[in-house]
């Protein structure tokens, strides 16, 4: 029996109340870069994240969260952490909390979380890609 080969994400999608919010977040706020996206049917929008994709959908209603605290987690390399996260509070990104350490698989990680307007979960993180 063959195997699957998955190599890794092609995009995550979430939902945005507003797109006009979300842009101005993740595209001035985070500094992420819009991508053409095609007609679908639906309002949204494609962002680019390193050599990733976030999609957004556009809905009057976020979808109700469940058990695991569904968030996406985006990588800051470690050298650019400090930079990175005074960057994000010199453009207004409230953070709930202060950023924090713990151990991942024996190494010591930081890590911080913040909401976008529409209310996903977004943890910033220097934990990269796995090595191969």
């Amino acid at each position: 029996m063959n195997q699957p080969i998955i190599e890794g994400f092609s995009h995550v999608a979430i939902v945005a109340t507003d797109l006009d919010e979300a842009r101005s977040f993740y595209c001035d706020a985070l500094g992420l870069t819009e991508l053409p996206r095609p007609d679908l049917g639906i309002p949204g929008m494609w962002l680019r994240v390193g050599s990733l994709q976030l999609h957004f959908i556009e809905s009057d209603t976020m979808p109700v969260p469940g058990p695991g605290f569904p968030h996406l987690a985006l990588h800051i390399p470690a050298e650019r952490w400090e930079d990175t996260i005074e960057a994000l509070r010199e453009r207004g990104v409230v953070f709930p909390g202060e950023p924090s350490t713990r151990l991942d698989f024996g190494v010591q990680v930081r890590a911080a979380f913040v909401m976008d307007p529409s209310g996903n979960t977004i943890e910033l993180t220097d934990v990269g890609p796995l090595p191969d």
